[in-house]
């Protein structure tokens, strides 16, 4: 008897630790998921202002070679039809990332011209998200600095203060 005990108390200690974890990452993933956006943004920037190549096509480039074809926003426009800047904002919402609401609007911006301006007004628009993605993920730095050893530590305490109040 007191040996199922001992293993369920160290059980409920390992799920309330990885518990922590689960949550601290959503913290360091946030981040992954901005830089890997600010680099799909400047490639996009890159590829429309020197080889003036169609967006879907540039979309689908950008999915295979940062994306690597996972699930993203890029595919996400280009595989679902023909309206480009509804497409992106539908596909914002669609596409399960760790990004915060504030997150999604600032991408959900660059979709509402896609497509309606000349090349010049696309390039500038582009510019104009990633910098205000530059501060998006400024900030997830300063959350994941703060919030990820806390969720990792206060798992483990919480998983030990359970196991006290059994004991």
């Amino acid at each position: 008897m007191i040996i199922f005990k001992n293993i369920i108390l160290l059980l409920i200690l390992v799920i309330c630790g990885y518990l922590g974890i689960v949550k601290s990452r959503t913290f360091e993933n946030r981040v992954a998921e901005l830089n890997k956006f600010q680099s799909a943004l400047v490639m996009f920037k890159t590829k429309i202002e020197f080889t003036h190549e169609p967006i879907k096509n540039i979309f689908e480039e950008i999915s295979k070679l940062i994306y690597k074809d996972n699930e993203n926003i890029f595919l996400y426009t280009v595989k679902n039809g023909n309206s480009i800047g509804n497409l992106w904002i539908e596909g914002v919402d669609k596409i399960k990332k760790d990004f915060t609401p504030e997150d999604k609007e600032v991408i959900k911006m660059l979709g509402k011209m896609l497509g309606k301006t000349d090349i010049n007004g696309q390039v500038n628009e582009i510019e104009l998200t990633t910098k205000l993605i530059e501060k998006q993920i400024e900030n997830a730095e300063i959350e994941k600095n703060k919030n990820s050893k806390l969720y990792k530590t206060m798992g483990v305490i919480l998983g030990m203060g359970i196991c006290i109040i059994l004991i």
